[in-house]
């Protein structure tokens, strides 16, 4: 039996690329069960069960769960010969999964871990409730031994992991598979919609989607696909929403709130915009070329410099959106040296920050990237621009010779049957029980502690 768990099943990336796995997994003949905290709002792929463990949602401090009985539920489960490939274990969405997953590794449970976001990457807030719910955990959330294997996105998280002592042959580079079920829906020649794949959360950048629907909206429609759930963030994304009506910046808001299929979602856009400054699957740079519908935005090396050396065309993807630092709000600075110098406390660095400091990491010929200026500074450089100043080739360069190359690329190097390969040599890896150590956590810190990597909107 094949365990997939994750904290929920919701419409969007982490659900899609989980259904594909169960699915080829399941029509290769293994037993799949899904294991998720909430009932999933669509049906499984045919033959794979769901198990609905509330324990496993996020955390809520209001009601917390018990965490014996969330440990039982989930060891009850086991029995020989099952491998758990669980996603986001060490995130702290919820501390006490992370907690029984590494209790799990520790009595020998086979297990591949899959971490797609990191708490140390800028997830202050995240590192501060697993201290707070689990202090045992200061020694390490990457659990290290022979039944152990890691499964990482591209080849940084795995540099990662490595160098905070995961022994490089247990960790494997496993790309997301691209849906064999993605249709390819018309084009329709007079749509001039630019639709963003998301959810709107605060990582996201919805403060640069609204800088581009200011300068290009009299030439193009801006929509979203999905808005947010988390209270958290639907409070900020109703700051944008009111924002940008203010401000006369028209946007369809989650145009796929409605129940609308992925396919009518998408076959409503002449091409898909991303303004994302931190993915964990990296989806929204692959799925649209499948589609019919090239990518244009903010580039994230990190995540695509696999992509691209796997022969995907995204050079024409934009690194950063320099605005005039003086054009942010006057208290930006104090704000940015508060916000940073916190996380860095928080990531166990006893060095305090400095506005010198922060000022030469961010600022290079009197700009800065409209990608790391929180939400206030973002609205206040926005207020300063022209409707309609921008020209196209700033963001959709005039030649297509990506969608020439793209689709046919992404549909032979991440097909379901390249996948399934990769996924039956993982859980083969896994090897029989044995002691459990613990990747070096100052290790995992270091690696995301480089200033000039940060952004605000990630915290």
């Amino acid at each position: 039996m094949i365990r997939l768990l994750h904290h929920h099943l919701r419409r969007g990336g982490v659900t899609r690329v989980m259904a594909t796995t169960a699915r080829i997994l399941r029509e290769s003949g293994e037993s799949v069960e899904l294991l998720t905290g909430e009932a999933p709002p669509e049906p499984p792929p045919p033959g794979v069960e769901v198990r609905v463990i509330p324990g496993l949602g996020y955390w809520d401090p209001a009601s917390p769960t018990d965490p014996i009985t969330l440990q039982e539920a989930l060891t009850s489960l086991h029995t020989e010969g099952d491998v758990w490939h669980v996603h986001n274990h060490s995130l702290g969405k919820n501390p006490l999964v992370t907690q029984c997953i590494c209790r799990m590794a520790e009595e020998g449970i086979p297990m591949v871990l899959q971490p797609h976001d990191f708490a140390e990457d800028g997830r202050p807030a995240n590192l501060e409730r697993i201290t707070e719910v689990m202090p045992d955990r200061g020694a390490g959330l990457y659990p290290v031994g022979p039944h152990i294997q890691y499964a990482v996105l591209q080849d940084r998280d795995r540099r990662v992991l490595t160098g905070a002592g995961v022994p490089s042959d247990q960790v494997a580079v496993l790309p997301n598979p691209i849906g064999s079920d993605l249709g390819i829906p018309p084009v329709d020649p007079t749509s001039n919609r630019l639709l963003y794949l998301t959810r709107a959360i605060r990582r996201k950048n919805v403060g640069e989607f609204l800088y581009w629907a200011k300068r290009l909206g009299d030439r193009f429609e801006f929509a979203t696909s999905l808005i947010p759930e988390n209270p958290v963030e639907k409070k900020r994304f109703d700051q944008w929403t009111a924002f940008a009506e203010r401000e006369g910046i028209r946007v369809l808001w989650g145009i796929g709130m409605d129940g609308r299929s992925f396919d009518d979602v998408v076959g409503s856009a002449a091409a898909c915009i991303t303004t994302s400054v931190g993915e964990g699957f990296g989806m929204s740079f692959l799925e649209p070329y499948v589609m019919g519908r090239r990518v244009v935005g903010r580039n994230l090396p990190d995540i695509t410099k696999g992509f691209q050396q796997d022969g995907v065309r995204l050079d024409h993807l934009y690194p950063s959106v320099p605005v005039d630092a003086d054009r942010v709000d006057a208290g930006f600075w104090d704000r940015a040296v508060a916000q940073i110098g916190q996380w860095r406390k928080t990531m166990g660095f006893s060095q305090p920050l400095t506005l010198e400091e922060l000022k030469a990491a961010w600022v290079e010929d009197g700009q800065i990237d409209l990608g790391r200026i929180d939400e206030e500074g973002q609205r206040h450089v926005i207020r300063t621009l022209s409707a309609g100043s921008g020209n196209t080739s700033d963001l959709i360069p005039e030649t297509d010779a990506d969608m020439n190359q793209n689709p046919m690329c992404i549909r032979d190097t991440y097909s379901e049957s390249a996948t399934l390969i990769r996924l039956k040599a993982l859980y083969q890896s896994v090897g029989r029980p044995g002691t459990v150590s613990y990747a070096d956590p100052s290790g995992v810190r270091e690696a995301f502690a480089d200033l000039s990597a940060l952004s605000m909107l990630r915290m």
